[in-house]
């Protein structure tokens, strides 16, 4: 009989590269620091969300390592989540450097459906811009941003401090759009709530927003700047 693992999923702040990383503990020993010392695990809106770890009804691949450096893209690992019956399976790792030798795990699926669950409606780990950006991310009018051709990507309060900052991607030839909104003592709720409806008015009339990009975006706002 093959012996089960038990897995949990704990969100750590990470000070070196500014947001958080979910650290994987696979039968109470921390999985990542084991297997690859110098990567770290993924921020939680890389992994926690759209149900990346949840098992789908065909095998999929999903990231669960990154880069120390905190850039998924400079070095990973992937996985292949599967599940038969009662059991869900990591096996066939692939990743960046060399080929990672981490082994197969088997789950029993109630408990690593419930280890995915308590680690998606966790939120004490976070910070006010964390909890800001959780709530905004529903509250967004998405037909009202593809009227002008815009698509929401994420909102964070960590790159400036008395800021909440959202980005947004266009068309080909200005592929990021930052708006600002200014924070100064409101909670997390009502800032949500303040950039969610300054979403759905005339961007012409944002008040301070950086373009980047081959090209200028077709609004001609004063407070549009390069």
């Amino acid at each position: 009989m093959t012996q089960l693992n038990n897995i949990a999923f704990r969100v750590f702040s990470s000070p070196d590269t500014n947001d958080h990383e979910v650290r994987i503990f696979v039968d109470g020993k921390p999985f990542i620091a084991e297997h690859w010392p110098d990567m770290m695990g993924l921020d939680p809106d890389d992994i926690l969300a759209n149900g990346e770890l949840s098992p789908r009804e065909e095998p999929h691949r999903a990231m669960v390592v990154r880069c120390g450096c905190g850039i998924a893209g400079c070095g990973n690992v992937t996985v292949r989540i599967s599940y038969d019956a009662d059991r869900v399976t990591w096996d066939s790792w692939e990743g960046d450097p060399g080929e990672p030798a981490a082994g197969n795990l088997t789950f029993a699926r109630d408990q690593y459906l419930l280890a995915v669950k308590d680690a998606v409606e966790d939120h004490s780990w976070e910070t006010p811009d964390r909890t800001a950006a959780r709530i905004l991310a529903p509250l967004v009018d998405h037909d009202a941003l593809a009227l002008n051709d815009l698509k929401y990507q994420w909102a964070s309060g960590r790159i400036r401090g008395d800021m909440f900052v959202i980005s947004l991607e266009g068309p080909d030839g200005w592929h990021q759009i930052l708006v600002h909104v200014p924070w100064n003592k409101q909670s997390p709720e009502e800032i949500a709530r303040e950039a969610a409806d300054l979403l759905k008015t005339d961007p012409n009339q944002w008040r301070d927003v950086v373009w980047n990009g081959d090209s200028r975006p077709p609004f001609d706002g004063p407070a549009w700047r390069k």
